[in-house]
């Protein structure tokens, strides 16, 4: 049993990866803004803009269950509008949560993570093309893919995996998305790769995002690897 603690599961898809973890028999522990949130697994209150809240839900988890052996970094919140129309207010908080929110979190639960453990990203093919409307978005989701790459490269010595996923249309409800892949299914499809020994770096999920970044030939992860490795001989 794996203890796994998801952040932003109160609804769409932190909620369904809530579910999928609980009903493979893990321990989940569910990172919500309020604990009257419905989830499938242990609520724990967690503010990820709130340095105070980060670290009371991570010790609460360690005191509980002694270790992390998965964190997935899903909180995240959606701004659209012309890029440069945008209250500078509102494009701090997006980046605020969207990728301080995950630097926060992961650095909090770091001293927790055993040799073995995974820190999942929940990326955006907003992380991969930048369109017209939603360059707020966009930003935050280049930058936390970015920052996990450079994590990567960190934490992987250690033995801690640092995955990115990048959901296509999820019909969750999120930045009014009502049509795409339903939320259990992207769920299971992050939890199979997750499950795999030789998961890449990089994973877009559903058709749509196999296909943008088959045609932008986007990295999975192991030809930055090589380069990496080259600049150290």
């Amino acid at each position: 049993m794996s203890v796994v603690l998801v952040s932003g599961a109160s609804r769409g898809l932190g909620n369904a990866l809530a579910a999928e973890y609980a009903a493979r028999g893990d321990q989940v522990f569910c990172g919500v803004r309020s604990l009257d949130a419905r989830v499938a697994g242990i609520p724990v209150e967690l503010d990820v803009t709130d340095n105070d809240s980060v670290a009371r839900a991570v010790d609460f988890v360690v005191a509980t269950a002694g270790r992390i052996d998965l964190l997935i970094n899903n909180a995240g919140v959606h701004l659209a509008g012309p890029l440069l129309s945008l209250e500078i207010n509102a494009f701090k908080n997006i980046l605020d949560v969207n990728v301080l929110g995950a630097w926060r979190l992961t650095r909090a639960a770091r001293p927790y993570l055993t040799d073995g453990s995974t820190v999942a990203m929940i990326s955006s093919l907003s992380g991969l093309v930048g369109p017209a409307n939603d360059g707020a978005y966009a930003t935050s989701k280049f930058a936390l893919e970015g920052m996990s790459q450079s994590l990567a490269s960190e934490l992987g010595p250690e033995g801690v995996r640092v995955l990115v996923f990048e959901p296509s249309a999820v019909a969750t409800g999120f930045a009014g998305a009502t049509h795409g892949d339903p939320p259990a299914t992207v769920a299971s499809d992050i939890a199979n790769v997750i499950a795999s020994n030789d998961a890449p770096f990089r994973n877009p999920l559903g058709d749509v995002g196999r296909r943008v970044a088959e045609t932008l030939r986007i990295d999975d992860g192991s030809r930055a690897s090589a380069l990496f490795a080259s600049f150290s001989k």
